[in-house]
């Protein structure tokens, strides 16, 4: 008798001891966000990149993560499942409030973050307003933190597309179910696009976006950014910041490397990696050589 009362003790304290996976619309700064939580321990909070994109993609490849950590995913606002929102609402300014809302739902005192490719920049507009609440940032395949690049990153880009690729781009724009705005053709035709980001393009397979049905609605939301994704330079506002940072970048990314180096030069205290093996989606060309980096960037 003594051993089964001892075993159901031991039962419930496994049970209750354990962190639950959960997932849901939560209210966040006068909106409504989806969040995914997964794992237990020290939290990271995981923003994904777009803008438009949802938490999706990164899911299956920073899963391993949960070992370690308690991860936040969510999407942010008109993305995924999250609510949509109007273009007013649609800044860097915002999508750093939402940031600071989510950290103090979870009872947070300082955030860890892990940001990819887009998330850079909100994520950017963060450290900046909110200095005193970050612990650690980890940037995996940061867009530049100015546009002064995007043409040459749109020429590298260009430069990688086959004749098949682009005949098959045109067939897509000229199909009757992309002009009605098909979830499935917009999805086929950003899939060739991702398909230039990667050092190995039979990688492409291990992504999926995962577009909602409403996307091409919520879309609509997104030149609520306007100016903002024109005239943006965290290189000149982020200076000897003391945040601990990690910068992961791809041999085969399109931005050019001095892009990232620049990123790390904005911090005293910034590690900067880069795969040799990988393009855009570093934690999914090269998934254990970045869980090993960031598990011990965040230990």
């Amino acid at each position: 008798m003594k051993n089964q009362l001892l075993l159901i003790v031991f039962v419930l304290v496994a049970v209750v001891g354990k962190a639950q996976d959960t997932s849901g619309l939560y209210p966040i700064n006068n909106t409504e966000l989806y969040l995914e939580i997964m794992g237990e321990g020290e939290p990271i909070l995981i923003v994904h990149g777009g803008p438009g994109l949802n938490h999706e993609y990164l899911l299956p490849h920073l899963a391993p993560l949960a070992k370690k950590h308690k991860l936040i995913f969510y999407d942010q606002r008109s993305c995924g499942k999250s609510q949509l929102n109007v273009k007013a609402n649609m800044n860097f300014a915002t999508f750093a409030a939402d940031m600071e809302a989510i950290r103090v739902f979870f009872h947070i005192d300082k955030l860890n973050i892990l940001c990819h490719s887009w998330g850079a920049l909100p994520v950017a507009t963060y450290i900046q307003n909110y200095p005193d609440h970050v612990k650690a940032v980890a940037f995996i395949n940061p867009v530049p933190f100015t546009d002064e690049y995007a043409m040459e990153s749109s020429r590298n880009a260009a430069s990688r597309v086959s004749t098949a690729d682009s005949l098959k781009r045109i067939e897509i724009m000229k199909s009757p179910e992309f002009k009605a705005g098909n979830v499935k053709s917009v999805s086929d035709l950003m899939m060739l696009s991702l398909k230039q980001l990667l050092c190995d393009t039979a990688n492409l397979t291990k992504i999926d976006p995962k577009l909602p049905d409403n996307y091409m609605v919520a879309s609509l939301s997104l030149y609520g950014f306007g100016r903002e994704m024109h005239d943006y330079d965290f290189y000149a506002q982020i200076k000897d910041n003391k945040t601990p940072a990690l910068i992961i970048r791809g041999t085969c990314d399109i931005s050019p490397e001095i892009a990232d180096t620049k990123i790390a030069g904005c911090f005293t205290n910034a590690k900067l990696y880069v795969f040799e093996k990988s393009g855009h989606f570093a934690f999914v060309e090269e998934n254990k050589l970045f869980v090993k980096r960031v598990n011990k960037f965040f230990k």
